[in-house]
């Protein structure tokens, strides 16, 4: 098998050590109706595209109980749309702050262009959002040919395959065995098992591991592993194809999935 094409994700998987932007947003969004949510109530559905994910949270039994007792009504989709519109300034508003290439992205970028790899991405992002992320990902050396919203299949993401599938129309790649989807959640997972695509989770800097960089490099060494430990589980049990600890590996398994098959295996 030959790879043809590498589909990443955005924050927590090649920029934004630990997804930290999108919560960010989301809890202030939600602060400034007086609803205080969790990161792990956030997390849990990182990966969709961010209307969806406001739905999600709004429709959580927590929320809609702190909503009902708050304003003696039930959220409403107007509701939804506000919020949504908050979040979204407050996130454009901070995008620049989060936009430095995770570790091994370099290295990663120059393999695939010394083999002529095609890359692109799939994201919960939408193309205001792409717009500012793009021209300061490409200062960096980071161009990928291809960008994919769920406006562009219809509003369907992840963990549908359409994103997938329109990203590697566009790269004129008709066999998705052929093609890797890396991502920091359990939705990136999904996406590519949909897609018929090998499927490769990150864990440091991940959505799951859900850590700045600081915050990790501050624990112990036993911590650490404890906690790459648990995210590799998480990996595991939605049936990742392969784990990888962080982006500097990816070369190596790509060489790795690219040998051919000796005739004596």
């Amino acid at each position: 098998m030959t790879i043809k094409a590498v589909i990443f994700d955005w924050a927590g998987t090649t920029v934004d050590y630990g997804s930290r932007a999108p919560i960010v947003a989301f809890q202030q969004a939600f602060a400034n109706v007086g609803i205080r949510i969790s990161e792990a109530e956030i997390r849990q559905d990182m990966g969709l595209d961010k209307y969806t994910h406001i739905h999600k949270i709004i429709s959580l039994p927590a929320v809609q109980n702190d909503w009902q007792a708050r304003f003696q009504v039930l959220p409403t989709n107007d509701d939804c749309d506000r919020i949504f519109q908050d979040f979204k300034a407050i996130l454009l508003a901070s995008l620049t702050d989060f936009a430095q290439l995770k570790p091994g992205m370099d290295a990663v970028i120059a393999y695939l262009n010394e083999h002529h790899i095609a890359y692109g991405t799939t994201t919960g992002y939408d193309a205001e959002m792409l717009s500012i992320m793009l021209p300061i990902a490409a200062n960096q050396g980071y161009r990928p040919t291809v960008n994919i919203t769920s406006a562009q299949t219809g509003g369907i993401g992840r963990p549908a395959a359409a994103m997938l599938e329109l990203a590697c129309d566009q790269l004129e790649i008709n066999d998705p065995s052929t093609v890797i989807k890396i991502g920091d959640s359990v939705n990136d997972i999904l996406e590519g098992q949909n897609a018929d695509a090998i499927s490769i989770g990150i864990v440091d800097g991940s959505n799951l591991m859900g850590l700045s960089e600081a915050e990790f490099d501050a624990l112990t060494p036993a911590e650490q592993a404890h906690l790459r430990e648990q995210v590799t589980a998480e990996y595991t049990a939605v049936g990742a194809d392969y784990i990888l600890q962080s982006m500097t590996e990816l070369p190596a398994l790509i060489e790795q999935i690219n040998q051919p098959v000796s005739d004596n295996q």
